[in-house]
């Protein structure tokens, strides 16, 4: 029975961390779709490498989806239409994305991090 109580509070234990830091665990979500959304608007990379290679890094951060209540296919699936629609945006523009980075990223952190937190508190 020790034993079987040990396993359960370390099995739950990723999930105790982000509720009890949900401001970190929002910019930390948060962190991840803009360097997203940064890499498939500054690069040529497939988007869906670019979603999977930044999934993987948010994994081994010790994040998992399933947290934040996302499913993870569901995440790589949006993501990936969504980098993809932004970078048909960077490539509509007739200014370089590089001028304009600062100022997505600016808008993009806030509501994105506001969005989670109310996510996080239902």
């Amino acid at each position: 029975m020790r034993i079987l109580c040990a396993l359960l509070i370390v099995l739950c234990a990723p999930s105790f961390a982000v509720i009890s830091d949900a401001q970190r665990a929002a910019n930390d979500l948060c962190e991840m779709e803009w360097r997203i959304t940064d890499r498939s608007m500054s690069t040529h990379l497939s988007t869906r490498q670019i979603v999977s290679e930044e999934v993987q890094a948010f994994e081994a951060d010790g994040h998992a989806l399933s947290d934040y209540a996302i499913e993870k296919d569901d995440f790589i699936s949006v993501s990936v239409k969504g980098a993809e629609t932004y970078r048909k945006m960077a490539k509509g523009v007739s200014y370089p994305y590089a001028d304009t980075r600062d100022f997505l990223r600016g808008r993009m952190m806030p509501l994105c991090i506001k969005n989670v937190l109310e996510t996080l508190k239902k």
